[in-house]
């Protein structure tokens, strides 16, 4: 596009035409900052812990709003600064970090924690989503993947590695149940698809804690799968309940 310029004649100034809101070119009319992502880094190490805050301040609209190598000062970084998202080192806690999630979840129910592990299977899956994390990324996993886990975790969704997520697939490509779930059990797994633990689902239902075992062990026999991670994969608007 060409630009025209033009001369001012001499000794006469004119005061130039406000230019019509629909000719303004793109860069006038730049988009309103989307909101950032709040973020506490929990990581051991710690010059880790510094390279990937930098990194994680350059995109995706997260803001770090703390760090921390210790449980004690992540508890106060949430009083502080209550962040959308805990980044919790798995190793760097070692046999404590199920439990380090399940007291900063009480601390801080608003905040998600989801969990960065060298050991992202299954397994591990398995135990930290159980103690209230909304989902667990791979150290190995580069670092727009871990962006994306952020903001879908800060968004309410449960975030699994990919392999996690293949294995939970196979079970949920297996032969189709006949049960189909009741009214209560696809409310479970609505919860369960949130990241809520057993005790947070029995507060939230009004029932004692062994009736939600009880049933999740009916869900898991009639979805035929076998982990909470393979029900926080379902596409929860596609379970009919009876009627």
């Amino acid at each position: 596009m060409s630009v025209r310029t033009s001369r001012k004649a001499p000794g006469r100034r004119r005061k130039p035409a406000p230019v019509p809101a629909a000719a303004r070119t793109a860069s006038d009319q730049r988009p309103a900052e989307a909101a950032s992502i709040s973020v506490v880094v929990a990581v051991g190490p710690t010059l880790f812990r510094e390279a990937l805050s930098q990194a994680l301040a350059t995109g995706h609209h997260i803001r770090v709003a703390g760090t921390a190598g210790t449980e004690d000062a992540v508890a106060a970084l949430l009083v502080q600064q209550a962040p959308q998202v805990v980044l919790l080192d798995y190793e760097a806690f070692g046999p404590n970090a199920e439990g380090m999630v399940s007291r900063l979840r009480r601390q801080s129910p608003g905040s998600r924690v989801l969990v960065l592990a060298s050991r992202s299977g299954p397994d591990t899956a398995e135990r930290v989503l159980e103690a209230g994390a909304a989902g667990v990324v791979g150290k190995m996993s580069d670092l727009d993947t871990l962006g994306r886990a952020i903001v879908a975790v800060a968004d309410g969704e449960v975030w699994a590695d990919p392999h996690v997520t293949a294995r939970a697939l196979e079970q949920l490509a297996g032969p189709a149940s006949s049960g189909r779930l009741t009214g209560r059990e696809a409310g479970i797994v609505r919860l369960v698809s949130h990241g809520l633990r057993n005790k947070e689902i029995a507060q939230r239902l009004g029932i004692n804690e062994k009736t939600v075992k009880s049933h999740l062990n009916n869900i898991f026999r009639k979805l035929r799968v076998d982990s909470r991670v393979a029900l926080a994969l379902l596409d929860t608007r596609a379970i009919q309940p009876k009627t």
